[in-house]
């Protein structure tokens, strides 16, 4: 936390000393991304910025209570990203600094279906570009655009539940067609993977089934291919290559005594 608090004191007192320098020139106030900043502000802004977001050894909560209300947004996105606020993180790039791309590349990063905290971190980018939290109006072309392009990480139903009950049903022509064609291919998938499978069962019981009807026939002159004696009535194993051996002689239940072949490793045609 001390770290981050020295950072950030002197990229607030750096921003107060750049400001004052354009101010006292009559220079109009400029906008620089964050760590794109003239002089030392820049450099220590990108420690600052880079540290918040990967670095665990803070306390995102209590580093949350220190910014200002009304300056260093990307790093406020950043905390809110560490606590799992993503829609107030989105909310910061979508409204705040009016970026759609920096908001659609904070979905790009942290988008993980099989993760419950960020499997619907598309859906909050489209509850933000539809419900602003002024009275500015909805951003409604970025969110038909983002509807269309990222189809297949929203669920229809909840993206559909978010849009205006006005929304023309043309507008929503890419995003059905395209879910459309998913689910279609999705079909098809499953299904060319149950016939592989139907085929796969019917290829191991068809090879059962033949193992299972293999027959050695054992007469009073077969001999036991190991010893060379007969095998008569004593105990003996036959292996899948249809050697027969006294069981005296086995040296191992997967191991022929004859050849050496291992039908553990080399299993029999």
């Amino acid at each position: 936390n001390e770290l981050v608090l020295l950072l950030l004191d002197s990229v607030q007192r750096l921003k107060h000393i750049l400001s004052a320098k354009q101010a006292g020139q009559l220079l109009p106030p400029t906008r620089y991304a964050a760590g794109t900043e003239p002089g030392g502000l820049g450099s220590m802004r990108r420690k600052l910025l880079s540290f918040l977001e990967t670095s665990n050894y803070y306390s995102p909560d209590k580093m949350l209570a220190k910014l200002p209300m009304v300056d260093l947004y990307e790093e406020r996105a950043l905390i809110l990203s560490k606590l799992g606020e993503h829609e107030q993180a989105l909310n910061i790039y979508a409204h705040r600094l009016g970026d759609v791309d920096m908001a659609q590349e904070y979905c790009l990063k942290h988008y993980d279906p099989y993760d419950e905290r960020t499997k619907e971190v598309y859906l909050d980018l489209l509850k933000v570009y539809l419900k602003p939290p002024d009275a500015s109006a909805p951003m409604t072309m970025q969110a038909l655009s983002l509807m269309s392009k990222y189809f297949e990480r929203l669920d229809p139903a909840l993206a559909l539940d978010v849009l205006p009950p006005n929304t023309p049903l043309r507008s929503l022509q890419g995003f059905f067609e395209n879910v459309v064609r998913q689910n279609s291919e999705v079909r098809k998938n499953m299904q060319i993977s149950k016939n592989l499978l139907k085929s796969d069962n019917l290829a191991v019981s068809q090879e059962y089934h033949d193992r299972r009807s293999r027959r050695v026939v054992v007469t009073s002159a077969k001999k036991c291919k190991a010893s060379h004696k007969r095998i008569g009535t004593s105990a003996f194993q036959v292996y899948p290559n249809n050697v027969a051996v006294l069981l005296g002689e086995k040296t191992g239940p997967y191991i022929c005594p004859v050849t050496g072949r291992n039908f553990k490793d080399l299993p029999a045609d």
